[in-house]
């Protein structure tokens, strides 16, 4: 899921993560102008947009939103509203075990290669879409250290990859 990473009152950072549809951002800068954060799109092609008045003077990298008052937020952006500070947004998401969807199609499993039941326990890799079973029978997610299509981790309590102020 998609967050906002924000200091806490010890300085320190945290996520937030936003709900699945529209989060109206006074609710994260209560002193801030009216804007909310607006997700469009379906599936793996979720994409966050802010939304605020033209004369809201929220920033994106220190750049006013277009003159209609929108920006479509990209991972690691930094938003800034007057009198509400700022915060970081990023399009990460952690791996975890959920039920696999009712989908029209068979989906097979990155690694054992067997359709993957509906309702059955897997995880689809934060890193490239891949879905795979994780169960005590079939661990396949966390089976090597890393996805078999791509180098994200496979721990299943790995952790965000990227922090603010962190990376350096």
């Amino acid at each position: 899921m998609s967050h906002f990473w924000f200091r806490d009152t010890e300085g320190k950072r945290v996520a937030h993560v936003l709900p699945a549809a529209s989060h109206d951002l006074r609710a994260l800068f209560p002193r801030g102008p009216a804007a909310r954060v607006v997700a469009f799109g379906a599936g793996s092609a979720l994409r966050w947009v802010v939304i605020a008045g033209a004369t809201a003077a929220v920033r994106v990298n220190g750049i006013p939103l277009d003159p209609i008052g929108v920006r479509v937020l990209a991972h690691k952006d930094e938003l800034s509203l007057p009198g509400g500070g700022s915060a970081y947004f990023s399009a990460e998401n952690l791996a975890e075990v959920v039920q696999f969807p009712v989908i029209d199609r068979p989906v097979l499993c990155g690694r054992c290669r067997q359709a993957i039941s509906s309702g059955a326990p897997a995880v689809k890799c934060p890193g490239c879409g891949t879905w795979y079973d994780e169960s005590a029978q079939l661990p396949c997610f966390s089976y090597q250290p890393v996805c078999a299509f791509c180098p994200q981790s496979t721990s299943l309590d790995a952790g965000f990859t990227w922090i603010p102020d962190e990376e350096d």
